[in-house]
């Protein structure tokens, strides 16, 4: 023992004999957003690499699987990120590594970040990047834990794209973001997450909300297919949304935001009623499908009854529910929870069809249960379960994963005779379910909390485990140690239970039990105020509608009054449209038609400058593939007199075979024209060039671009493209496209002095990024801002895409600065 584990022991053992105590610490402040560079207080992980090297030489697919991180990797990738865990119970902890062994296998690596699959092979049913939502909220509750916060950072946005499909199962989107950030303790993560996770909320009860407030589900959807309760009214969705709503209005409170906060606590509190009046059968004691037809339920006791304490929905009264886990006529079996009560008519009746929810036993559900079954015996005052109880359910749903003497884990199982069911080439290390998690919060007690103080509730009694470590825990950027010695003659660092914090103890108490600690001070990313966020206007888009696309505006604050020139896509037109307000905008009138000139057939895209008395106008012609920049001028704005022939052309290899998107200012102090624009291919460009005139028609252009994507960022890491550059307190500020991919794009701010070189990028970035299913649900496009002095804002007009729908919309953001520091 080296001299800091004898100073160690020593501290321990000074009060093993008193009662539970708390010893803040002075930490300082650690990085959240960087993986966890700590090491075990107590455990080795080299005593737990044979689990690994038996796992890798037993796998049967692993040498013909593609993976992000192979086998050969597995344990390297272990020892970074994860948790160690060693008790008495050596199949129990076997299983432990297992399970993050095989999640290991699911973690892919995307142009839209890392993301976790239920299957290993591609399987028809799933979506991009063979994701599906149906078990994601388990991945979420599961990957919270690695010590690598990239993973589910990652994992939790992606959910929230455009190209990602919330909604095609039930998933309980926000309530896991809110369980992961309440686990790494980033608040700016939740931050930025409310807004989709808003919108998402919307977009469920838009579909699936009946008009007397519950929510309705097939089956199928719920990941159940062939359920006797079957579709419906199900405690399941019902539980999901009441789940979501909980977490958005705490993840709301937390961030400042009072009014989401409250509107989202009323429809959590009105969907609990909802559920405890209409889906709880006082009969049968337990929470049901309920017809939607005649509001009756089913009257089938399903495992899906006890989802409602997963999200601690119900009230105290309702814990008698839970007999029927323990019944061998409910839902007790050697080898898991069954599905569906056994007493029922139709419990394991033949289909045709794989997958059936009438019986067998679902690691799915299973975890379920048992997370709602943590939360029953820690937040509930009733004696119908005992921690006995989920410690043996537990110790049950280790054992069931095996296969052949190894550990293992299928889709479903008969839960007496723990043979898998389900059990094809493609269930192999089948990531449907959690066991990490279970471990972490459940047996061990992590009970993760958005504030300083650090509650352990352990699920095991001294008369089981004598002993147990759970060691390297990554929470609020700090590293935890919960060990457990009954005579500390186990790990010789004295007896009882301890509380390390990044290696120092913050809390002991001599016998096993609740442990109340407080954390130091953790360097967690502050909360941007909200003069640093750009508000998109509520009304939807301002410009569009029954005129079809309007898109990439210019405008120009003249005599008082906002001009916005557009691009018009059902006239091939340029046209201008005036307001007041930028957002209430006059009929639209055409400035500039396409003309047969042999490279003007669509015109769209202009920069207007007044200058000289004289406004000024460079556009996009697009002919045959090509596009190039024309030029008109105007003495009212209104009447354009345009030159036969453009004045930039793609010359420059970078440029291939488009020019397009300028953005024009006259510099004073030099006396030219700037003119950025974007190049390269036709439908998107690639990069951003620059050029000056002295007139607007003869231009010099830089070698090569000035501005382009930046593989770093993966919002912008395919193009940037489409700018607008603006003077502003001694900078050029740049508000640009960033493409993550052909179809996807955002908006994001960078600035330069002299507004060619030396770019920096904002760190925020991106400023605006699509809604979930709103008018601009899978693009944000070419930004332009002008600064209102008379509000103090600015104002920020884009095109928005949903489908191939492309309309105008408004951001502000309040205050001059733009948000670098």
């Amino acid at each position: 023992m080296n001299n800091t584990n004898l100073r160690l022991a020593a501290s321990i053992l000074a009060v093993a004999g008193s009662t539970a105590i708390s010893i803040p610490s002075d930490g300082k402040r650690l990085p959240i957003l960087t993986p966890m560079k700590s090491t075990p207080a107590v455990l080795s992980p080299s005593a737990f690499k044979h689990y690994v090297d038996r796992f890798n030489d037993e796998d049967p697919a692993g040498k013909a699987e593609t993976l992000a991180i192979p086998n050969s990797e597995a344990w390297s990738f272990m020892e970074r990120n994860i948790p160690w865990f060693d008790c008495p119970d050596k199949q129990l902890e076997e299983t432990y590594y297992y399970r993050w062994w095989a999640y290991r296998k699911h973690l892919a690596e995307t142009p839209a970040g890392w993301v976790v699959t239920e299957f290993l092979p591609q399987v028809p049913w799933a979506g991009v990047f063979n994701t599906i939502s149906c078990a994601a909220g388990h991945h979420i509750y599961e990957g919270r834990w690695l010590r690598d916060p990239q993973y589910m950072k990652d994992y939790s946005q992606f959910w929230l794209l455009p190209e990602a499909q919330p909604r095609n199962y039930s998933f309980w989107a926000a309530d896991s973001a809110r369980a992961l950030t309440l686990a790494n303790g980033d608040r700016r993560l939740a931050q930025e997450l409310l807004p989709n996770l808003v919108a998402n909320y919307a977009a469920w009860e838009k579909t699936h909300r009946a008009p007397n407030g519950l929510f309705k589900q097939i089956d199928d959807r719920d990941g159940m297919e062939y359920s006797l309760g079957g579709s419906g009214y199900r405690p399941s969705i019902n539980s999901y949304m009441f789940g979501d709503a909980d977490a958005i209005a705490h993840m709301a409170q937390d961030c400042g935001e009072r009014t989401i906060a409250a509107e989202f606590r009323a429809k959590a509190a009105e969907l609990k009623r909802l559920t405890q009046s209409h889906l709880w059968n006082a009969e049968s004691q337990f929470f049901e499908t309920a017809d939607p037809a005649e509001m009756r339920s089913r009257n089938v006791r399903e495992e899906i009854g006890f989802i409602p304490w997963y999200f601690n929905l119900p009230d105290r009264g309702y814990e008698d529910a839970w007999k029927q886990l323990l019944d061998p006529e409910g839902f007790a079996a050697p080898f898991g929870p069954t599905t569906v009560e056994r007493r029922a008519n139709g419990f394991m009746h033949p289909e045709n069809h794989d997958c059936l929810w009438n019986g067998p036993s679902w690691p799915y559900a299973t975890t379920q249960t048992l997370v709602a079954l943590a939360n029953l015996l820690d937040n509930y005052d009733q004696k119908v379960v005992t921690k006995a109880n989920y410690f043996e359910l537990l110790r049950q749903y280790s054992r069931s994963q095996q296969k052949d003497g190894r550990p293992w884990i299928a889709e479903d199982l008969d839960a007496e005779t723990g043979k898998w069911i389900v059990d094809l080439p493609r269930s192999v290390d089948y990531n449907h379910s959690g066991f990490a998690d279970l471990i972490v919060t459940g047996l061990v007690g992590i009970r993760p909390r958005s504030d300083d103080r650090l509650v352990v509730k352990p699920l095991v009694s001294a008369s089981e485990w004598p002993w147990f470590c759970l060691d390297q825990v990554p929470y609020h950027g700090h590293s935890l140690t919960v060990l457990w010695d009954a005579d500390g003659s186990h790990y010789g660092r004295g007896s009882g239970l301890t509380l390390l914090v990044d290696g120092s103890i913050a809390g002991h108490r001599p016998t096993l039990g609740e442990l109340d600690a407080r954390l130091p001070v953790t360097g967690m990313p502050p909360l941007r105020p909200a003069s640093a966020i750009w508000q998109k206007y509520a009304g939807g888009p301002v410009l569009g509608g029954k005129l079809g696309t309007c898109f990439d505006v210019s405008l120009l604050e003249d005599d008082g009054v906002f001009k916005m020139y557009f691009s018009w896509r059902p006239k091939h037109s340029i046209a201008v449209v005036d307001s007041k307000d930028g957002i209430h905008w006059s009929d639209p009138r055409i400035l500039i038609d396409p003309a047969k000139t042999g490279w003007e057939d669509d015109i769209n895209r202009p920069a207007v400058v007044k200058h000289g008395g004289l406004y000024h106008m460079w556009y996009t012609g697009q002919f045959n593939g090509h596009s190039s920049i024309g030029y008109a001028l105007s003495k009212d704005g209104l009447q354009w007199q345009r030159r036969e022939k453009p004045v930039l052309e793609a010359e420059q290899v970078w440029e291939k075979v488009a020019l397009m998107c300028p953005s024009v200012l006259w510099d004073e102090k030099s006396h030219l024209f700037r003119m950025w624009f974007s190049g390269g291919e036709q439908y998107e460009p690639d990069a951003i060039g620059y050029a000056t005139s002295p007139d607007g028609i003869h231009w010099t252009k830089n070698d090569g671009p000035i501005f382009q994507a930046d593989p770093k960022n993966r919002w912008e890491q395919y193009k940037v493209t489409a700018c607008q550059v603006l003077p502003w307190n001694g900078w050029y500020y740049m508000f640009y496209i960033g493409f993550r991919d052909i179809d996807h794009a955002q908006i994001g701010i960078a600035r330069s002095r002299d507004g060619v070189t030396d770019w920096e990028r904002m760190k925020d970035n991106p400023i605006i990024s699509p809604t979930v299913d709103g008018w601009d649900a899978d693009a944000c496009y070419k930004p332009f801002a002008i600064f209102d002095k008379k509000s103090n804002q600015w104002l920020l007009w884009y095109n928005g895409r949903h489908g191939a729908f492309e309309q105008v919309g408004l951001a502000t953001k309040q205050g001059p600065n733009l948000g670098f520091h």
